[in-house]
């Protein structure tokens, strides 16, 4: 399997790092479909899933993985102690023009299929995601939000879908889907944590976090908002048995398959 990588230098001086692959096999006559996610981490799970790829993946982040808290969120300024550049202003927006150059770059090396691309996120990146949703909706086909972070700036999520769900549904979404899903252990305790591997304090901080940041409801809040939008295809789940780090495994590929066949 052909995995080109490149490092897209950014105007802050820090790089977007890219990696492709492709799956074996002749390229379909319209082009590759195609899915962009947002993590290199979850392009690693995506790329090992066994049924193998159903079109071209591409995976593409900031350069420093832990610079996803400020280029996948709203602009903020970074007053991190330990940033190297604090009073940069970073944001969703910036990060939305670094993922269109991408696009750009993926579009030029590969004939990819322009009805078919999805764009995936997992926890921030599903945040993200959702940015993109309700400003551009229609730069992808469809979308896969896996545990999107609801708890972020006091809920913002929700509070975005809600300000901008009318404008949203005005564009008119016939051919747009969306799969959104979280783990049933995110707003409670996985059976592992109730043994003896864990004491009682770390078993109440852990549920008490999980419990203020309310995945779970916060999921079936977006679900409600996305379902009042006439013509859009909406699949949601809770998924039985994930908790946060293992969601992505039921949520990214299955959901890239899910768009494909009911695209």
């Amino acid at each position: 399997m052909d995995s080109p990588a490149f490092d897209l230098p950014l105007e802050d001086g820090r790089v977007c790092a890219v990696r492709v692959a492709a799956p074996p096999g002749p390229m379909p006559a319209g082009g590759w479909p195609v899915a962009y996610v947002l993590d290199l981490k979850q392009f690693e799970t995506m790329r090992a899933d066994a049924a193998g790829l159903p079109g071209l993946l591409v995976g593409l982040g900031p350069g420093v993985p832990e610079d996803r808290r400020w280029d996948y969120v709203p602009t903020v300024r970074r007053t991190d102690e330990h940033d190297a550049s604090p009073g940069m202003r970073a944001g969703a927006a910036r990060w939305l023009r670094t993922l269109d150059r991408v696009r750009a770059r993926i579009g030029g090396d590969w004939r990819l299929d322009p009805h078919r691309q999805v764009l995936c996120g997992h926890s921030l990146g599903a945040l993200f995601a959702l940015y993109v949703l309700t400003h551009r909706p229609q730069a992808f086909g469809g979308y896969v939000l896996s545990s999107p972070s609801v708890w972020w700036g006091g809920r913002y999520a929700v509070r975005l879908l809600r300000r901008r769900r009318a404008w949203l549904c005005a564009q008119g979404l016939p051919a747009l889907g969306v799969r959104l899903t979280v783990g049933e252990h995110e707003q409670s305790l996985a059976p592992e944590e109730s043994g003896p591997a864990l004491d009682a304090a770390e078993r109440a901080r852990r549920l008490a976090l999980r419990r203020e940041r309310a995945m779970v409801d916060g999921m079936r809040d977006l679900a409600g908002e996305l379902a009042l939008c006439p013509g859009l295809r909406l699949d949601n789940a809770v998924l039985a048995g994930r908790t946060h780090r293992s969601a992505p495994l039921d949520a990214l590929m299955p959901g890239w398959r899910w768009l494909l066949a009911e695209g």
